[in-house]
């Protein structure tokens, strides 16, 4: 072997006559490839009056006494180009970027900017680029304390730029959570990674949040909540009213309309009805509506509606009233009658009668 296995340079061969030849070569080469420093990476055709020493990583498509020196190191020593070829790993700082330049895969690629000062990008498991400076691929990724708080602060320049989380799917965006185009905090998601969709909005002068698709779905089976300040459901629906006469309903039979609807807020329920008969039946008693949608509170504060209009009934002179029975899921029919209620039975009903009533209370 005539030279060295990384660097190439020359070995001084036994009994060999000017020996300093041999050794002043391999002293240039070490001078040109030890801390290298190159004035360009991107000159394709030498300089027309090179200073001694000076060095450049030849550009691709190279010319003149260049051609065919692409990616080498070119060094202007004793009057002419010595060209040193690159190997995996190699790194030399390059002047008129303030780069330092890593030769991998056959290329010269940019590793430091800033005169070294600062990294201008840093690709761990994936490489990184101008627009994504830093980039990791990994399972996880850990920022912790130095001894007490930790904070990571995403800055934009001004208020109509943007500050955000972007949250992908293989590399399509999926949610979008910062100030994007504005200093409110902004909540988007989307289903392609190019139409959005506004979740959520809270003003950075008031903390107002807003909703702008306007809807908050709550789970079909509630989860209840002790604290009073706490809004734990919401839902809306239909029920069917029952009548029924002593707390029986036979013979009863319905027209149209007959139906009910309610919505419930946490705790709150309103229910209102429609009911219609084409036939009072046979049962005898006190008038109550069966079915509501909920049970009510267990407690002494009874819950009331109203009748909002009545057709059909008999021995009625005073205002409808209904009040809604704790502990159950039903309610009253009443009548005022010179101040005091008064309960409606099935005398008061015929086969035609019809009436609308609507109740608000609470379930336990």
């Amino acid at each position: 072997m005539s030279t060295t296995a990384r660097l190439s340079l020359p070995y001084i061969a036994p009994q060999q006559a000017q020996k300093q030849v041999t050794y002043n070569a391999a002293m240039a080469l070490l001078d040109q490839l030890v801390q290298p420093t190159v004035k360009s990476r991107t000159t394709a055709a030498p300089p027309g009056s090179p200073a001694e020493g000076d060095t450049y990583i030849v550009a691709p498509a190279a010319t003149g006494d260049w051609a065919g020196k692409d990616g080498r190191f070119a060094a202007w020593l004793g009057g002419a180009w010595s060209f040193a070829t690159p190997v995996e790993g190699w790194l030399a700082y390059v002047v008129d970027t303030g780069e330092l330049a890593v030769f991998t895969s056959g290329a010269w690629a940019s590793f430091v900017t800033n005169g070294g000062a600062a990294l201008a990008k840093l690709g761990i498991n994936i490489a990184a680029d101008l627009t994504n400076r830093l980039a990791v691929a990994a399972d996880a990724s850990l920022f912790t304390h130095a001894g007490a708080s930790h904070r990571l602060a995403i800055s934009k320049a001004t208020a109509t730029d943007t500050a955000s989380l972007l949250l992908e799917d293989d590399l399509s965006a999926r949610a979008e959570i910062g100030l994007a185009g504005d200093d409110a905090l902004h909540l988007k998601v989307s289903p392609n990674g190019s139409t959005w969709i506004e979740a959520l909005n809270i003003a950075q002068t008031s903390g107002l949040v807003s909703l702008p698709v306007g809807q908050l779905a709550f789970p079909a089976t509630q989860n209840p909540s002790s604290d009073a300040n706490t809004l734990d459901d919401y839902e809306e629906g239909t029920w069917t009213p029952v009548l029924n006469f002593g707390g029986a309903a036979t013979g009863i039979a319905y027209g149209t309309p007959t139906a009910g609807r309610y919505t419930k807020i946490g705790r709150l329920v309103h229910a209102s009805a429609a009911i219609t008969l084409t036939s009072k039946g046979s049962a005898t008693g006190n008038a109550q509506v069966v079915s509501l949608p909920f049970v009510a509170v267990n407690d002494q504060v009874f819950a009331c509606g109203a009748v909002g209009w009545a057709n059909g009934l008999a021995s009625v002179t005073g205002a409808l009233q209904t009040m809604v029975q704790p502990n159950s899921s039903k309610f009253n029919l009443y009548q005022s009658v010179s101040g005091a209620s008064t309960l409606l039975t099935n005398a008061n009903f015929s086969n035609t009668t019809s009436f609308y009533v609507s109740v608000t209370y609470e379930t336990a």
